[in-house]
């Protein structure tokens, strides 16, 4: 009986994640909020990913010559604190956009007394093609040091589980002058 009980407790949890994990395969088409340009198009590069607070995780993508982009990231709103983004060139390294430094070029409201919050998209223009990083850091102080790189912790707390989308937007880039 003891057997049995245990049985179902641990397949109820792994449903539960696995239903959770079900709940985040389009949340991106779902929740995220596109560009107001009707000549931006959905790419078939978006993704939603299950996150667990304090992990980074990447997402890779190839930006096109000749297209201009526009990254917009989302997230459960059961998780207060905003996601941090940072988007890299793949080939050169060079951080191309902080969304934790920009939060500090934007001024503060001081009637509202309202802080700036995090930017939650970026946008540019591909001159050539290359390979992008969209490296998303959840809230949360990181993973405790030590434990080995690539080994799945034995127990998440579900609460910590939250999902986040990252929807891609393409359109050719226009020509400017005569």
């Amino acid at each position: 009986m003891r057997n049995r009980i245990g049985t179902i407790i641990i397949l109820s949890a792994m449903l539960s994640g696995s239903l959770h994990a079900q709940e985040c395969k389009n949340f991106h088409k779902k929740k995220c909020n596109g560009s107001d340009d009707p000549y931006m198009r959905y790419n078939t590069q978006s993704k939603s990913g299950m996150f667990v607070l304090g992990h980074t995780s990447d997402l890779v993508f190839v930006s096109h010559a000749g297209q201009d982009y526009r990254i917009s990231l989302c997230q459960d709103n059961d998780v207060e604190e905003l996601i941090k983004f940072k988007v890299i060139d793949g080939r050169s390294k060079d951080v191309l956009f902080d969304s934790e430094s920009s939060a500090l070029d934007v001024p503060v409201d001081e009637e509202s007394g309202e802080e700036a919050s995090l930017p939650m998209f970026f946008e540019f223009s591909s001159e050539v093609t290359k390979k992008i990083i969209v490296r998303i850091t959840a809230p949360g102080p990181p993973p405790e040091e030590g434990k080995e790189k690539g080994k799945k912790n034995e127990e998440i707390d579900p609460e910590s589980l939250f999902c986040v989308g990252v929807l891609l937007e393409n359109m050719p880039t226009p020509k400017l002058g005569f």
